[in-house]
């Protein structure tokens, strides 16, 4: 996959932004340069809005992204559009993919989704009948999923930043074993072992005759349940704990030290009630939303249904009374007949064309008995004026089917909500300090040290009891297995058969990995260059591990390592895996020097970036890449240039070609 060009229309600091991002070979970089608050990170986000969607909830927030010079100016609408390229069966695409946003008359933010595949259309939006969106909308996710799954943008599009926080304690053996599951493609066999588990306990306790042995044996798949729920919650608690620790680290440090700021602390305090303010706020709204669905689902679901599905019926009774109405108008009445008779038999008296005998009146009942004849019996004559009008207002209904949104909004809503103990943990600590001093915040922090160091160590006890429990469950299943029974037999051979296919996926690209990183880590970990022996992985995914040993031949512990070479060595670490994964998309780093120092810094402007992907770029201000050093470093890998300006008074971002007024010469 490779980006060609991103458009943005009055999203956030974009006006209207119109980008050219094609590489040529030699040179796979593209350098955006611009000052702190100018729009790279927004830049960022737009690349990313339009591959994923901006998942705007309500009014609020469209308006809070809509570009603030736009207002009053033009017209009140958010548009991403992303030009790339991929391969599909070894053959290139070309995609133009466009996401647009508006909002309706009631204020509700609209979506349509736009994609142009060499030609091929696919077009739905937010107001399209389910059954009409359906197939487009999951065309055009398969088409992104095969270039770059929205599961995996974080390991290729990310802040150089956060990378070296991937190596914390208690985050990196998570971090890493995801990216193994996911960028390599184990995961969907380690999912495949678990459920193959889960069926194979129903079907044993399925073969328990015995009630006492029915009974023992769902009391221990009950008490290895709980034992795992345990180990789960004790998982999020460890979380909260870091991540608390995390944010509360350098308050504590002052703390330490004498050294505590109140305004900076009250500031904290005001922020993080802001945002758990904001979270609840959301919370109240999606609440409201999805009553407000349940109220009117059946006015912008149900009745449009049914609508679409007694259309047939509708139009048949509709055109049979319309044919009837006509037919009605060209009969004449009682009196118009006998009025015309007359005056024709006068006629022909006159002229002695009939008899004197011929009476009118005979001849207006025969008229009139004729022109009941021709009117067709009316099947529906015990429909009203009313009812007819009731029926053409049905087949005008639109389906306003708002469910994909909501659940979109919940899922989002999930995450928020997961933060808000840790927020509120960290807001009472900091008030705390406001009244009580820095005692109480230093107590506190080294109290959840300690409970840290708790949950980790009650994981092994509860990993002890989970082994043993798995131990009497096989003893059932030697048990069962004495039966004859296919269904069971063949769901005992498929647990191990998908633990084994991920490991010997893993075993047939260990030596891979290992021999990579180890060259990479030679070169651009300067801490260690030259003095990498080699990098170690586990032979198995449960237990998954990687290390790194000296040419002395001891472990280099990769907690020990300062901020500089933990971001080197996760860099070194996504960099082989993109190389060895399934996927090719281009790699965008936002902040790109992070916390490195002069070397490592010079280090991977010449052997990191160069030949990190077909496609890579890179969004910094002059601290990060100097116009005077490192640019003429990474000069002869460019293929393009842009400066960020940021227009205060006009509330906008202009792009200029070069970088910070030095023209890229080719």
């Amino acid at each position: 996959m490779q980006i060609q060009k991103i458009k943005a229309t009055n999203f956030k600091t974009y006006l209207n932004l119109d980008l050219d991002l094609q590489v040529e070979e030699e040179c796979p970089i593209i350098l955006i340069g611009g000052n702190n608050g100018g729009g790279k990170t927004t830049l960022f986000e737009a690349i990313y809005g339009a591959l994923y969607g901006l998942n705007i909830k309500n009014k609020q927030q469209f308006e809070e992204l809509l570009n603030n010079g736009a207002f009053g100016k033009v017209e009140p609408k958010i548009e991403l559009e992303l030009v790339f390229t991929g391969q599909v069966l070894h053959q290139t695409q070309k995609y133009v993919l466009r996401r647009s946003y508006i909002l309706n008359p009631a204020g509700k933010p609209v979506e349509s989704v736009y994609l142009n595949m060499n030609g091929s259309v696919f077009s739905y939006g937010t107001a399209t009948p389910a059954n009409q969106r359906a197939i487009p909308e999951q065309q055009v996710k398969k088409i992104i999923k095969a270039n770059l799954p929205q599961e995996l943008s974080q390991y290729f599009l990310f802040d150089a930043m956060q990378s070296s926080k991937l190596l914390e304690d208690n985050v990196f053996a998570q971090i890493i074993r995801d990216n193994f599951q996911n960028v390599l493609g184990f995961n969907k066999y380690v999912q495949l072992k678990k459920s193959s588990e889960k069926l194979l306990q129903e079907r044993s306790m399925q073969r328990l005759k015995a009630e006492k042995e029915v009974q023992e044996y769902n009391k221990l798949c009950e008490e290895k349940q709980k034992l795992e729920e345990e180990l789960g919650h004790n998982e999020t608690s460890q979380d909260l704990i870091f991540k608390y620790l995390t944010s509360m680290k350098q308050t504590y440090d002052k703390a330490k030290q004498g050294a505590e700021d109140q305004e900076h602390i009250r500031l904290q305090v005001q922020q993080l009630s802001g945002t758990i303010l904001e979270t609840e706020k959301k919370a109240t709204d999606y609440v409201e939303q999805l009553k407000d669905f349940i109220e009117t689902i059946e006015i912008n679901v149900f009745l449009p249904k049914l609508s679409a599905s007694l259309s047939p019926v509708i139009d048949a009774i509709l055109k049979k009374k319309e044919e009837l109405r006509r037919a009605l108008e060209q009969r004449y009445t009682a009196e118009e007949v006998e009025d015309i008779t007359k005056k024709v038999i006068a006629y022909l008296k006159e002229f002695s064309l009939i008899t004197e005998n011929v009476e009118p009146m005979n001849v207006s009942n025969h008229i009139l008995a004729s022109q009941k004849d021709f009117v067709a019996k009316d099947d529906y004559a015990f429909l009203e004026d009313n009812d007819l009008e009731a029926l053409k207002g049905l087949k005008k209904l639109n389906a306003v089917n708002n469910f994909i949104q909501l659940d979109n909004q919940r899922k989002s809503l999930d995450e928020d909500i997961k933060e808000l103990p840790n927020l509120k943990i960290q807001r009472d600590s900091l008030q705390s300090t406001l009244t009580q001093g820095s005692t109480n915040i230093i107590k506190e922090y080294e109290e959840k040290k300690r409970e840290l160091e708790n949950l980790k160590k009650d994981v092994e006890r509860i990993n002890s009891e989970i082994a043993k429990i798995d131990t009497k469950i096989k003893s059932y299943d030697v048990q069962i297995q004495q039966e004859p029974d296919v269904k069971y037999d063949t769901l005992m051979k498929l647990v191990p058969f998908f633990e084994e296919v991920a490991n010997s996926l893993l075993t047939s690209k260990k030596a891979l990995i290992e021999s990579q990183m180890k060259e990479q880590l030679n070169k651009l970990l300067l801490s260690y260059q030259g003095h990498i022996e080699r990098v170690e992985l586990s032979d198995r995914l449960d237990n998954f591990t990687i290390k790194m040993y000296h040419t002395a031949g001891n472990e280099i512990s990769l907690s020990q390592l300062n901020a500089a070479s933990k971001q080197i060595f996760i860099q070194v670490l996504l960099k082989v895996l993109r190389n060895l994964g399934d996927y090719n998309p281009p790699v965008m780093i936002d902040t790109v020097m992070g916390v490195l120092d002069e070397s490592s810094r010079d280090v991977l402007m010449e052997e990191y970036f160069p030949e990190l992907a077909e496609q890579t770029i890179l969004l910094c201000t002059t601290s990060e890449i100097r116009k005077d050093s490192d640019y003429k470093k990474l000069e002869p890998f460019i293929s393009k240039t842009y400066t960020l300006h940021r227009n205060v008074e006009e509330q906008n971002t202009s792009v200029e070609e070069g970088y910070f007024g030095i023209p890229l010469y080719k």
